[in-house]
This record gives structure tokens, C-alpha cells and sequence, in this order.
């Protein structure tokens, strides 16, 4: 590989020079030019030298003694370069040069004059200086033909050493022309390798390495500290800026100090770079679709390489999200993609709202009325945003940020010590501290809280916690379901036994309290907000309301009542005095359904009058298994009396799973298309509604289907079977069941304007 021969550099300096070359050569103009980069790191590696009183002298020659040295630094031999006189008949061994021009003499890298002389006071020329550097190389009269001097100019040329020079051969070479030549040919691959030149001499030398972060990058960095994907280096932060570099690839030297003193970018790379305003990744795509600012889509593989806030990952870590604003750059070696750098876009934040009133001062915003506002992922509006939401805000975009996660319990551990904490544990569960303001909450500070207080965690944009407050119950996260509770034997205390409840709390996580007594043994799905009270989980129930009406997710509604944006639903499927099974829900699970007054267990109003909390009785159906009968127990006749069914297993198929139904049914039969529930209470099985029937699925996409072209919602858990009999069905992918020749059948447990989905979609196929 030819490598690219000029330095990163800077406006107004040089970027991996060093103070001691700025104040040394006076004559040499930190430009950022090829030359004044490479009379820098050819100094800075050794090979050259200036001339002892603070110059360089660039424009004058070099001699033949003085490339024989430079040539032996570059093969890495300087250890080799004995002084004899056998060599040359002008060499004599008390000669300064005489053990350099011995080795590049043996190595066939600079030969004498056919009378027996090397002239080793003689200046050089470029055609000389071009023959060393290409022999350097690996390359001989047999590689560039044997009429010299043109062979070797001729190939020079071709590895672009000599781009942009205008000389004659026998002309002499000045020293920052050769600065340059041998500067070229040090990152050049030497002949059948990947390796350059530079590799030969006695440095550490990292090829194909990626400047990943300095410390504005990655705060973890010192200062004077750069972060590769070979491994962290420094450099003299008093005088250069290493961001020019970030993302690239290249050649890096450093010195036995670890100091970085060259880095040579990839010639052959090409790079593509966009403003990304959102990612996304269509269902079992191989590849992220990135979103750019200007409107266009760029495709990246799940598989390419990506180096994203300092560590390696694959395309795949696209898809966890990118601040709008954010920057991605492609690049290609030979046009395929080799790998992915991302610079994150780094919103102002976290701000903790503690009014309202003032919110739209917290970031100075220039033109609060045009700002766009997102709340927990929906667009909303500044009025929506609430107390103890925390706040980011993208200058690039004009976007606020709101987070509302949070979570309340008791304060149980800091780690690894409360004086310098790092990670807490709350009510069971630890987690990650990522500001200073929720650390001065939670460590020894004045002020701040003690282990064992009720505490609210706010979190941020990455899911860790930012602050910590004292809320009241308009915190809805400590809100919940109580699921089960019982007793165990203490982990603290050996041989004692403790009582506990499970509660699942809004964020769908369930959280095991430890409790006082045997109070809630039959408290089992209801409705409750946690406390604490001396180390001790302390249940409030909340009293039972309903709400009756049709659920209108775009316009927000049910009935006449206005839904928060960030409503919480919970719903019940199952239930006994000691256990229930409740799970999360989100409002598109109950779009388009009327609830009736015995389909609402409980609901929860916020101050401003709408639904915050709604507790649901069984009302969405996903917590079924659906299917189709593969066998069932069969029937009898009993004293000619009509057929009846037999007491036996039912065996229903949900996608490549079996379940086992036990018992009777008057009508199901092998084939049909049925809902399974199975609880603390039994079990149940009921034939499924057929919904619409068609000949083909013309699409599938975004939980809708479409057959002869008409759109119905499909439900998250539905699935496809296909097959000629009962006995040869099987289930299917989405993309083999569109545009598959058969009937079409779609069932659903109930009809569509009781907002029924489809659950099972049948194809009977010709074959």
C-alpha cells in the first residue's frame, strides 16, 4: 500500500512536531507544508539532524557519507555499522563514515565508483538519492531494468515519491528536498508487503491504527493522552492539538517515551461523512438505515466495524441510537467500506426542572417558540414538560430533551464507599452515577442523603442516574402491582425468617420489597404506592375508581378524558388471593377499544386532570398463546344419542412450539384457530372470530398487513401457518407468506371494532 505522505496537520502548526523542533530550527517555516512536516519527524526519529546552531540549512547539499548514515538509520543497523578498510580506497577506517559506508556497501544499498572510490565527500544528486531510497525499498535493477539512472526515477515516480518535484537527474539534492524524498518513502510498503519502510528502524511502530479520542473526545484521557485501537500514547499537548487526526487511519511512530512523533494517514482511503438526525433498523434488515440531516439514507451493515465513543463495535450499536446532530464518517479503502467512525453530537444537560415557570430560560434558548420539544421520546410541547424532568437540549437541532424516568426507594448501599461513590443500590437494585450533582447527593456532602432514606433517582439520556431528589406520591414510579408476597430465611441475619412482596412498578420492572409482617399475604393485584418506614416496605392501596369510554390513541382520549403523554397502564390477566400476573402495556395495545366499567380495576388522575395510571382487567389478550389445532381427543356416541366430545388433550401449535390443553369442548376441532390462557385460576381455550378472508397477502410491515388490498392491524405475538391439510401445517415467516398463492383467513378473539387484532392468519396453499 502506498500511504498518503502528509501529516495531519493544523492552521498554524505542524501536529506531531515537537517544542524542541520549534525552537531549534530557525529557518525551516512551520507552515504545515509536506516539507516542513517532513524535516520535523525525520528529526524527530533520528535520521537527520540540524546543523548545531539552531538551523536546519535547507538548502544545502548532503553528501554521499551523510546518506549512508541516514540509509543505515532507515534499515534499523546502526548497531552493524562497523568501521573497516577493505570497503572503498578513500575510506579509512578512522573515517566518521567508514562503519556506515561498510553496511550500505554490503546491503548493495549505495555502491562506489567503478575506479574503486565511494566519494563520500561528494554532493549528492537526485538521481543518487532516488536509487537509495527505491533500494530501500526492496526494489533492484531487476524490478526497474538496468539503465541507470532512469529505472529507478521511472519507479520512484510510480510509488509518488518524486509528485510535485522538478529536477534533472544529476542536479544535487537539497536537504530539504531529501527530507522530503526519504520522508515519502518511509511510509511507502516496502516491495511484496504491507509493511512501510518505516517499520525497519529500531521504533515501535503501529500500521493501520485509528486515532480513536483525545481528552475532548473522552474525558477518561489526560490532557497530554491519545486513544488508538493499538493503545493509548501521549504527546506534547503544550504546543499541538491532536483533533485534526481523530477518526483517521494510519501509520504511528512513537519514541521509547511513548510519545507519538509521526503519524502518516492511509493514502488510498476515501471517507464519506454525514450529519445523522435519527437511525433506525427495519425488522431483520442486515443493515442500519442512518437518517441524514439533508434528508438522504445511508446504509450501514450490522456487521461493519465502528468505533464509537473510543471502543470497537459493529454496525449493530447504531442502532441503540445517535444525538440528532451527530457526526458519521464513512471509509473506503478500494471502495468497500473498512470502517465506521462516529463523533457523537454532545447535547447541553442535564438540568434537573425545579420550576416550570422558568424552564425556558435553563438553556438560554434564542427561539423558544420555534424550539422543538421531545418528552420521552413524543413530540410535546413546553408546557408538557414537568417537574424533576430532566432536560438536554441540542443547539444544532433547536430541540429539547425531556426525561421523565426516575425511581424511587429506599437507599440501601453506595459503592465502592459512600465517600466516593461511583454506583448505589436502591430497593434491591443498583445503579450507575454519571454526574457530579446526583454523586454530591448521594456521598458524604453535607446535605446529602444516608443510607436508608427514601430516595428518587432521576436518569438521564444514557439510562444512568444525573440526580437525586425527595419526591412526593405525585412520583408515579413508586406506584404498582402487587404481584405475590411470602417468606424466606434472611441473607443478613442466618436462621431468621423475613416476610417480602413482589410489586411490578410503571417501568415494568418488579421490584421484591422486604416488609414488616404477614400484612399483604392476600394483597395480590392490587393497586399500591411503596414507602418506607425503619428499613421496612410499607404498602398504601389505593382506593378503586374507574373510567368508562372508547380509547382513541391519536387524539389521546378515553372517552372524554384527556391521556398524559407518558401514561402508565397496567393489566391484570390472572389473578388469586396470593398471586397475580400483571405485566406493563403500552396505549397502542388498547387502541380502539371500548372499555367497559368491569374492564377497569383502577385508575389515576395527574394534577392537571388527566389519566396518568390506568389498571386494566384483562382487556388486551396479549398475554394468550394463539394457534391452531393440530390434534384433538376426538368424540363419542352415546345410546344413538348426537355426537359428543371426548375428555382428552388438545394439541395447539404456536409457531414452532406445542402446548397441551386438557379437558372438553363442544365445538373445537382439529384445525381450528384458538386462544389459550393459562393462569393461577386453570386454564381455558376458546375458538378464535375469523376476521377476513382473501386469496393473497399483498404486504406486511409497521404490525399492519394487507390482503386484496385491505389493511388490518396485526398484533405483536401474531403468526402465520401455511399448508394443503391440517396434518401439513407449519409456521411461516412474514416474508414467505406475502404474495403466497392460497386462500388467506385471518382470526382474531374478537372483532375488529372492538379493537381485535389479528392474531393467527391461515393460508391454505394449493400444495
Amino acid at each position: 500500500m502506498i500511504k498518503k505522505i502528509t501529516a495531519i496537520v493544523l492552521s498554524l502548526a505542524m501536529l506531531f512536531s515537537t517544542a524542541s523542533f520549534a525552537a531549534t530550527f530557525t529557518d525551516v517555516a512551520m507552515d504545515g507544508s509536506e516539507a516542513s512536516d517532513a524535516v520535523s519527524v525525520l528529526s524527530e526519529l533520528g535520521i537527520i539532524s540540524g546543523m548545531g546552531d539552531g538551523t536546519f540549512s535547507p538548502y544545502s547539499s548532503l553528501t554521499r557519507a551523510q546518506m549512508a548514515k541516514i540509509a543505515v538509520c532507515i534499515m534499523g543497523k546502526t548497531q552493524e555499522a562497523v568501521a573497516t578498510t577493505d570497503a572503498f580506497s578513500d575510506v579509512k577506517s578512522t573515517d566518521w563514515y567508514s562503519g556506515y559506508v561498510n553496511a550500505v556497501a554490503k546491503d548493495g544499498i549505495i555502491t562506489g565508483y567503478p575506479d574503486g572510490r565511494f566519494g563520500a565527500e561528494d554532493k549528492l544528486t537526485f538521481a543518487q538519492a532516488i536509487t537509495i531510497v527505491v533500494r530501500l525499498l526492496g526494489y533492484d535493477a531487476s524490478d526497474v531494468g538496468y539503465k541507470w539512472p532512469q529505472g529507478y526515477v521511472e519507479k520512484a515516480a510510480v510509488l509518488n515519491l518524486t509528485d510535485n518535484m522538478s529536477f534533472s537527474a544529476n542536479d544535487e539534492i537539497s536537504r530539504i528536498e531529501a527530507s522530503l524524498l526519504i520522508y515519502r518513502a518511509l511510509f511507502t510498503d516496502m516491495k511484496g508487503t504491507k509493511n512501510a519502510l518505516v517499520t525497519k528502524m529500531d521504533k515501535n511502530v503501529y500500521e493501520d491504527t485509528v486515532i480513536l479520542a483525545t481528552n475532548n473526545e473522552n474525558a477518561a484521557l489526560l490532557a497530554d493522552e491519545v486513544q488508538t485501537d493499538k493503545a493509548t500514547f501521549t504527546f506534547d499537548e503544550a504546543v499541538f492539538d491532536m483533533a485534526g487526526a481523530v477518526g483517521k487511519e494510519g501509520t504511528v511512530v512513537v519514541n521509547d517515551e511513548n510519545k507519538v512523533i509521526a503519524f502518516v494517514e492511509d493514502e488510498n482511503f476515501e471517507s464519506e461523512s454525514y450529519t445523522v438526525s435519527a437511525v433506525y433498523r427495519e425488522s431483520n434488515s442486515d443493515y442500519v438505515s442512518l437518517i441524514t440531516q439533508k434528508g438522504g439514507t445511508v446504509l450501514v451493515s450490522c456487521k461493519a466495524k465502528v468505533y464509537l465513543g473510543g471502543a470497537e463495535y459493529t454496525g449493530e450499536k447504531l442502532t441503540e441510537g445517535l444525538n440528532a446532530g451527530s457526526n458519521v464518517t464513512l471509509f473506503k479503502e478500494d471502495g468497500s467500506l473498512k470502517y465506521v467512525f462516529v463523533e457523537e453530537y454532545k447535547n447541553q444537560g442535564p438540568v434537573t426542572v425545579i420550576n416550570t415557570d422558568t424552564v425556558k430560560n435553563i438553556f438560554n434558548v434564542t427561539d423558544s417558540d420555534s424550539a422543538k420539544v421531545i418528552r420521552k421520546g413524543i413530540a410535546a410541547t413546553w408546557d408538557d414538560i414537568e417537574m424533576y424532568d430532566v432536560l438536554y437540549y441540542s443547539e444544532k437541532t433547536n430541540t429539547i430533551y425531556a426525561y421523565c424516568d426516575r425511581v424511587t426507594g429506599m437507599y440501601e448501599e453506595a459503592y465502592p464507599m459512600k465517600a466516593n461513590v461511583t454506583r448505589v443500590t436502591v430497593s434491591g437494585t443498583e445503579y450507575n452515577l454519571s454526574s457530579m450533582t446526583a454523586v454530591n447527593k448521594l456521598n458524604e456532602s453535607k446535605g446529602a442523603f444516608s443510607i436508608g432514606d427514601r430516595v428518587t433517582l432521576l436518569f438521564g439520556e444514557d439510562g444512568s442516574v444525573v440526580d437525586a431528589v425527595s419526591l412526593t406520591y405525585a412520583d408515579y414510579s413508586m406506584y404498582g402491582v402487587v404481584t405475590g408476597s411470602g417468606s424466606e430465611l434472611s441473607e443478613e441475619e442466618k436462621g431468621r425468617s423475613q416476610y417480602y412482596v413482589n410489586v411490578l412498578h410503571t417501568d415494568g420492572e418488579s421490584v421484591k420489597y422486604i416488609v414488616k409482617d404477614d400484612s399483604y399475604e392476600e394483597a395480590a393485584g392490587k393497586l399500591c404506592i411503596v414507602d418506607f418506614e425503619n428499613s421496612y416496605a410499607v404498602l398504601e392501596f389505593v382506593s378503586a375508581s374507574y373510567i368508562t369510554g372508547y380509547v382513541n390513541k391519536s387524539s389521546g382520549t378515553i372517552g372524554s378524558k384527556k391521556l398524559a403523554n407518558d401514561v402508565k397502564i397496567f393489566e391484570c390477566t390472572d389473578e388469586s388471593e396470593t398471586q397475580a400476573t400483571v405485566s406493563a402495556v403500552k396505549i397502542s395495545d388498547i387502541d380502539k377499544v371500548t372499555l367497559a366499567k368491569k374492564a377497569v380495576k383502577n385508575v389515576v388522575y395527574n394534577k392537571r386532570g388527566e389519566i396518568a395510571l390506568l389498571y386494566l382487567d384483562d382487556v388486551t389478550g396479549n398475554s394468550s398463546i394463539y394457534g391452531i389445532v393440530i390434534d384433538d381427543p376426538g368424540s363419542y356416541v352415546k345410546d344413538g344419542e348426537k355426537e359428543n366430545v371426548k375428555a382428552g388433550a388438545y394439541t395447539i401449535l404456536n409457531n414452532n412450539t406445542k402446548y397441551t390443553y386438557n379437558g372438553t369442548h363442544t365445538s373445537i376441532r382439529t384445525g381450528d384457530c384458538v386462544e389459550y390462557k393459562k393462569g393461577a385460576s386453570g386454564t381455558e381455550i376458546k375458538e378464535l372470530v375469523q376476521i377476513a378472508t382473501g386469496s393473497v397477502i399483498d404486504d406486511c410491515t409497521d404490525n399492519v398487513i394487507t390482503v386484496n388490498g385491505k389493511q388490518y392491524i396485526l398484533a405483536d405475538n401474531a403468526t402465520v401457518y401455511a399448508g394443503e391439510r391440517d396434518s401439513s401445517l407449519k409456521s411461516i415467516s412474514w416474508e414467505d407468506a406475502v404474495g403466497l398463492e392460497g386462500r388467506v383467513a385471518l382470526f382474531s378473539e374478537k372483532s375488529t371494532n372492538s379493537g381485535g387484532k389479528i392474531r393467527v392468519v391461515r393460508i391454505y396453499t394449493a400444495q
